[in-house]
């Protein structure tokens, strides 16, 4: 089996372009930063059973960022509610959160398109598996 990294890059580049138009903006940059902290915190607030089989359906470039810094761990993340949910999300982004996630409502919107485009481009089934793992107050789109 041969490694082609040039087909590994041009799918990541689409995922990147198609993300791009689903969050409404022109900067691939931003709009890695805003993939990155919201799959990081995906990662961390799910078990780590599921956040395997998520990270099976990415990418191979994405999946490498994915499950960067990733930890394993005994239980997921302790989320309370909506507002530390994005917060958390926020933190993730630590060096441009407030350029890319200015408000909590910026960050509400970034979570909610970056679903909605999960929500296209992996399984039904792992998809409904992460919206069941987040917390209850937190709004996933159906």
């Amino acid at each position: 089996m041969s490694m082609n990294f040039e087909d590994y890059q041009k799918d990541a580049k689409t995922w990147l372009h198609q993300l791009c138009d689903y969050l409404g903006i022109d900067d691939e940059q931003k709009a890695g930063r805003i993939f990155k902290a919201v799959l990081h915190a995906i990662r961390d607030r799910i078990p780590s059973g599921e956040a395997v089989h998520l990270a099976a359906q990415l990418p191979v470039i994405w999946k490498g960022i994915y499950f960067d810094g990733f930890t394993l761990h005994n239980a997921p993340v302790r989320i309370r509610d909506e507002e530390q949910w994005l917060e958390f999300i926020r933190s993730k982004d630590a060096f441009a959160a407030n350029a890319d996630f200015p408000t909590l409502d910026h960050t509400y919107y970034a979570f909610q398109d970056v679903m909605n485009f999960l929500r296209d481009h992996i399984s039904e089934g792992q998809y409904n598996q992460i919206a069941q793992a987040l917390h209850s107050e937190i709004e996933v789109p159906a």
